[in-house]
């Protein structure tokens, strides 16, 4: 039996050539086509947490302006009272007209302290997600709001707490009972003090004209521990200030990469 045997022609080089060409632009343009993919998705992940941030600083901007709004009162209350104490003990006004401008002050320094948000900044940091932000000026201001400042302002918030307790309730505390009435107003039960007590001005009056009052403003040590509070407020109010500025940039910043 005759047996007929098949012979493949063999490949010249140009079809190894050309093999090799379209495999390896399969490789590439997948490759690519996959780095493609994940450019998109980290530039959405961005974008998200762009707005995040903006959300974030914009809730802050909010909040520093009410505690800016309060400190312009505050701080006229306690420049009142120490000049009331300062005439007082200089011999420049009698007591009743201590009493009255201490009557007349509005409000002082309630020590509320400001909380930041930065809910968003420690995902991206725990994430990775900051290593994607190229703009090195919005890495460097986020660095020094997050971090700088933050820590700063945690170890400032727990100093003013702390005097502003000693100050209300060891130092100063003529204020202390009509606070009380005050909150009384607003969240008190059915259980309250006579009228005698009862209304912020009438308690107000009431413990202004307690000898131990006088005592308390005669008391030249008073006047030193007014001002450690005054300092302590200015301390405060000045670094609040700087977090509003540093704010405003960044929401300005971040806004642009929108």
């Amino acid at each position: 039996m005759e047996v007929h045997h098949s012979h493949h022609k063999p490949k010249n080089w140009k079809e190894y050539i050309t093999e090799f060409i379209m495999l390896f632009a399969a490789v590439t343009l997948g490759f690519f086509a996959e780095n493609y993919r994940e450019h998109k998705i980290i530039d959405h992940r961005m974008e998200e947490n762009y707005q995040a941030l903006l959300q974030d600083l914009r809730q802050d901007s909010v909040r520093l302006k009410e505690l800016q709004a309060d400190n312009i009162l505050e701080r006229k209350g306690l420049i009142v009272l120490l000049e009331a104490i300062y005439q007082y003990q200089d011999n420049l006004v009698n007591w009743e007209q201590v009493k009255n401008r201490i009557a007349s002050i509005e409000k002082l320094p309630s020590y509320h302290t400001f909380f930041m948000n930065n809910t968003t900044f420690k995902n991206m940091q725990s994430s990775g997600m900051l290593s994607y932000v190229v703009n090195k000026d919005l890495r460097k201001e986020l660095s020094f709001y997050y971090e700088v400042l933050f820590k700063k302002l945690l170890d400032n918030n727990a100093l003013y707490d702390d005097d502003g307790r000693k100050f209300y309730y060891d130092q100063f505390p003529i204020t202390l009972p009509t606070n009380n009435r005050k909150i009384d107003s607003l969240i008190g039960g059915p259980d309250q003090l006579s009228a005698r007590y009862r209304t912020s001005e009438a308690n107000r009056d009431f413990i202004l004209n307690l000898p131990t009052v006088k005592t308390v403003i005669q008391d030249p040590l008073t006047l030193f521990k007014v001002e450690s509070f005054y300092l302590r407020f200015q301390f405060y109010r000045h670094l609040l200030m700087t977090l509003e500025e540093q704010n405003k940039k960044l929401i300005e910043i971040v806004r642009q990469q929108q």
